[in-house]
This record gives C-alpha cells, structure tokens and sequence, in this order.
C-alpha cells in the first residue's frame, strides 16, 4: 500500500510542456514530494519500460501513450482545454484545464496516489499568531498552514470543536484573520480547521503555501 508522506517521492510523467502549468506550479509539486519527470528525458510516448507513479497528459495526445493492457494501470491525470467530466480511458483518474493550478492538481494527485488524501496543499511554517475566544488572549505560532486550516503551536489546552479567532501575518505584512475550529490536539499543538476566512485571506493563504512548497 501506498503511504501517504511527502518524504516519499512519487515519479510523476509530464508529457506536457512547461507552459502547460502555471508558475511555480511544478516545484511546489517537487517541494510535496512529486517528482515531475519530463518525458523527454525517460524517453518517447511509446516507452512504458520505466514505471511513473502516474502520467500527466494532454487530452489531444491521450492515445499517443503506452496501451497497458495488463494490470495495475498507470493512473493518468488530463490537462484539458475546457471542464469535462467523463472520459471512455479507464485510466483516467481526473482533469485540469490548462494552464493546471496547484489547487486543482493536488487533490487529484492526492486521490490517486496516497491512502489517507487531503484536499489542500499544506507547507511548513514560522508565523507568530494570536487567539481571541470571549476574554481570553493568548500568542502562539502557526507551524503548517493551507488555505483550509493550520497547525498551532499553543500552549493552551483546547478541547476538540471549540471555536476561536485567529489572527496571523504573512510575508509582507498582510494579516490574516479566520474563525477557527479545533478539530485534534497534537502535542503542544492544535489542528484548526478554518469555518470563516474571507476569500481575499484564502487566496493570499494558498500563494503564500504555493510559494513556500516552490523553495524547499
């Protein structure tokens, strides 16, 4: 079985040109653990004598690739021109309109190729933080965050379902504010789970997590 960590590194096949992706797409992939494997360098569409973990393809090229009649199939995500929901290809495990989006990369990838998947990209962090619940206050850090929710370091006990205020700043100075919900206690931590953060404070969220998978 497939283990779900980043420490281990998936062969992604890219028969798709760089451009097919959007910036710093592809070394937030590698900075996840995805290592993204152009073609070009293993060989010809027809070579199927090394074992990619799953192929990226563009749908006008999807019958150029290896015919597998044999089992487990190599899973094929399609970069696609328009939304489409159905494919005849059986290996075909999701689409993404061009140029593909870490956000609507990742949860196919994760679906396709990790036991326990997630739905959002997340990065290791160093953001100092602050909670607010009724007239309590307290500092703490957040050390991982994704545009769903974060891990904060705190020393305060929390039990799971209660709600708080959070605030944090990212690079630049940008503050974040998000109504949160704890959802596990993990050591000196907490795993929030973001119920309300407007969708400007979202976005800033996902380019800050792209950004820091794209260095690491």
């Amino acid at each position: 079985m497939r283990q779900a960590t980043t420490q281990i590194q998936r062969r992604i096949a890219s028969y798709v040109p760089p451009r097919a992706y959007a910036p710093r797409v592809r070394a937030a992939l590698e900075g996840l653990g995805y290592q993204i494997i152009p073609v070009a360098t293993r060989g010809r569409f027809e070579d199927d004598s090394w074992e990619p973990d799953l192929r990226i393809v563009d749908e006008r090229h999807i019958d150029r690739i290896p015919v597998e009649d044999y089992l487990p199939r190599t899973p094929v995500l399609l970069l696609t021109g328009e939304a489409r929901e159905t494919w005849r290809d059986r290996r075909v495990v999701g689409s993404v309109i061009r140029p593909a989006m870490l956000k609507d990369l990742y949860p196919i990838l994760q679906r396709a190729l990790e036991d326990t998947p997630r739905e959002a990209a997340r990065a290791p962090a160093e953001l100092p933080g602050r909670c607010t619940q009724s007239d309590r206050r307290w500092m703490g850090a957040v050390v991982s965050l994704s545009e769903r929710g974060c891990l904060f370091r705190t020393g305060e006990s929390l039990a799971t379902d209660e709600q708080l205020n959070l605030i944090f700043p990212l690079p630049m100075g940008q503050m974040i504010t998000a109504r949160a919900r704890v959802i596990r206690q993990q050591d000196q931590s907490v795993g929030l789970v973001f119920d309300n953060i407007a969708r400007p404070a979202r976005e800033a969220v996902a380019r800050y997590v792209e950004e820091r998978l794209a260095t690491l």
